[in-house]
């Protein structure tokens, strides 16, 4: 009689463990909604993530823009060269180790880690370009409005161009107090190196269209890059304030070297004079 109770004893709990256990279809279940949970919150998580990092860039930006200021109040009211040629007993050719950058950068502490804007971990591509973040002028991925306000070490020759009538005559030298509005003046913003990895640190108007067709770019895509935060481009102007525009808000849909009234559209954020009026 005590063993046929201890079996009978034994069956309930067997019974109890089996109810209690996951059927295949019941994990399959679980699992679907995990992954549906993952997929809605994923997306969530890695916008909060770029938006940390547009933050970081536009923190950059002011910065950067400091620097450039002190470096006019030091230097005339004068902007540094976006690049310098000369003598340079390095192995380095002068026009990359005399930059923009390295002028203001002193002012930094020389911290260079401030021209890097927080997008730029490891390799990237944009438009076909694949390149790493370097502080030098080639790779560093902020670009400097070049073309109107750094425009040494070229000839005043060379900064002629006339777009739909207009005279965009520019030339050396350029001083601050010369801008006409500094809350719309472009300074420095997210850049990317041509195809031949040259020059990410020039913005440069002319050729500054960001549209990749043959009748609206020369294909120097040197305008504000559009590509690094959620379809922005980090910016800041000559006031001090940076912020974050889409493509068609801050670069022109035609290259001005092109011509054409559609190469005029946001030259009032690049020419310090605003000569196209607020177009």
């Amino acid at each position: 009689m005590k063993k046929h109770g201890t079996v009978r004893l034994a069956f309930p709990n067997k019974r109890r463990s089996l109810q209690l256990a996951f059927t295949l279809i019941e994990l399959l279940v679980v699992i679907a909604i995990i992954a549906i949970l993952a997929g809605l919150l994923l997306p969530a998580l890695a916008r909060s993530k770029a938006k940390g990092e547009r933050i970081h860039c536009l923190n950059n930006l002011k910065q950067v823009s400091l620097f450039m200021q002190l470096y006019t109040d030091d230097n005339r009211d004068i902007f540094p060269a976006h690049r310098n040629l000369g003598l340079n007993t390095s192995a380095e050719p002068p026009s990359r180790t005399n930059w923009w950058g390295t002028s203001i950068v002193g002012y930094a502490n020389n911290q260079s880690n401030l021209f890097r804007c927080a997008s730029l971990k490891g390799k990237r591509v944009d438009f076909g370009v694949r390149w790493e973040w370097k502080f030098d002028c080639h790779l560093v991925g902020y670009g400097m409005n070049a073309f109107f306000l750094g425009f040494h070490p070229y000839l005043a020759t060379d900064g002629r161009l006339s777009v739909a009538g207009i005279s965009f005559d520019t030339a050396p030298w350029f001083k601050r107090t010369a801008i006409r509005s500094p809350v719309e003046n472009l300074v420095v913003g997210d850049a990317m190196p041509k195809s031949d990895l040259q020059w990410s640190s020039s913005l440069w108007w002319p050729s500054s269209c960001m549209i990749r067709s043959n009748a609206l770019s020369v294909g120097g895509y040197e305008g504000i890059d559009p590509n690094r935060h959620l379809g922005n481009g980090v910016a800041v102007f000559n006031d001090g304030h940076a912020e974050a525009r889409k493509n068609l808000s801050i670069n022109p849909p035609r290259d001005p070297y092109l011509g054409g009234m559609q190469s005029l559209i946001n030259s009032q954020y690049w020419d310090p004079l605003q000569r196209a009026g607020s177009r």
